[in-house]
């Protein structure tokens, strides 16, 4: 049966007198408690109902033009002034639910919004091709050519024995490798970050690369320090390119990773996508 049933969808919340920025759009609307504003869009009840929603949220091309239009709305938003972002699909079956949850989260809302107020968050992720790496490594390391030089004159049963000395050895030295990496990355990039976030390493069909990522870090960077951040990103892109390392930057982003308390967003929400509306 269809209705015209609608819940709000909610993409963030700002200070009240920051106002509603006129770019996001007719459909977006402000519910405002006490010192904060809701940003919000009335939506289709049916299809955001929570078994609607997981069979939508299997469909990468949904997913994808709903996570567009939810980060334009908040990059509307971040250009006014501090936004605290929503989670994708965090709905509200209405007005008075949401302005309850406003309620109870004033104090903590208020708190991120100064904290990301003239801030950005950044995102860098690395990934490696291992051939290349392993490639020096094996010419780098010690062991790994004493191995290989001991294998090359032994006997074919001793010398299969060495190469899986070798191989054990060359992969645990690519490891340590990586994690030097990833430790002189993060504490060069700490010079121009007021806060960082180590996220998930991501798979190759979140990726849409071959290669493995091996570092995954949320920045949030002081407006006046993007620039900094950005040229210290290229020196360190530019020098683990030999070891086979590629620096992906993206940014600015609304401070996704930084406006949450122990796995709660700070909108408040402890519920998968769709469970607020019900």
């Amino acid at each position: 049966m269809v209705t015209d049933e609608r819940v709000l969808y909610l993409y963030g919340v700002i200070p009240r007198d920051q106002g509603l920025p006129d770019e996001v759009g007719a459909a977006v609307q402000a519910v405002s408690h006490s010192a904060v504003v809701a940003l919000v869009e009335p939506v289709c009840a049916q299809e955001f109902s929570p078994d609607t929603l997981n069979e939508k949220l299997k469909s990468i091309e949904w997913v994808a033009s709903l996570a567009h239009k939810h980060e334009a709305v908040l990059e509307c938003a971040m250009r006014h002034g501090p936004v605290v972002p929503a989670r994708l699909c965090t709905l509200f079956c209405n007005t008075d639910s949401l302005r309850t949850s406003l309620a109870e989260n004033e104090e903590r809302f208020l708190a991120t919004l100064e904290w990301v107020q003239a801030r950005e968050e950044w995102g860098l992720k690395v990934f490696c091709d291992q051939g290349r790496l392993h490639a020096v490594v094996g010419l780098e390391d010690a062991q790994v050519r004493a191995l290989d030089s001991e294998a090359a004159k032994a006997s074919p049963g001793q010398a299969f024995v060495l190469r899986k000395r070798r191989d054990a050895r060359l992969l645990d030295a690519a490891a340590a490798r990586i994690d030097a990496m990833a430790d002189e990355t993060v504490e060069v990039l700490e010079h121009d970050a007021v806060d960082m976030r180590l996220r998930p390493l991501l798979l190759e069909a979140a990726t849409g690369r071959t290669e493995p990522m091996v570092l995954n870090i949320a920045a949030l960077v002081d407006k006046s320090s993007c620039s900094a951040f950005r040229d210290r990103h290229a020196l360190l892109s530019a020098r683990f390119q030999a070891e086979g390392f590629s620096f992906e930057a993206s940014g600015p982003w609304p401070p996704y990773s930084f406006c949450d308390d122990e796995g709660t967003d700070a909108t408040g929400s402890e519920a998968e996508p769709g469970e607020e509306g019900e």
